[in-house]
């Protein structure tokens, strides 16, 4: 989930990166001298912009990708202690492993 929240959050970064350097081509003559003066600025912003859109993304991400969840692993879990699944041999060794401990 974090994987996918960064990758999304980079592309969403970029793309606000690229319209804001169309939307302020008219500053091009003035670069190395807002660049000498402004970089530290600039470049905390750019971080927290990230972070909060990170931050953003994590909880669309867990808000409507992870809504059943609960749900679906307490369904699961009856499942596996009723006896009545379809699992693969791997999980059932692994369940049966953790049954006898």
């Amino acid at each position: 989930m974090i994987a996918n929240a960064t990758f999304v959050a980079t592309l969403i970064f970029l793309a606000l990166g690229f319209w804001l350097m169309h939307a302020l081509h008219f500053l091009t003559p003035w670069r190395s001298l807002i660049v000498h003066s402004y970089l530290k600025s600039i470049a905390l912003y750019c971080a927290l912009l990230f972070a909060n859109i990170l931050g953003l993304t994590i909880w669309i991400e867990r808000k409507f990708f992870l809504r059943d969840t609960g749900r679906k692993l307490r369904h699961f879990d009856q499942e596996i202690h009723t006896g009545k699944n379809e699992l693969s041999d791997e999980i059932r060794s692994r369940f049966g492993d953790e049954e006898g401990q």
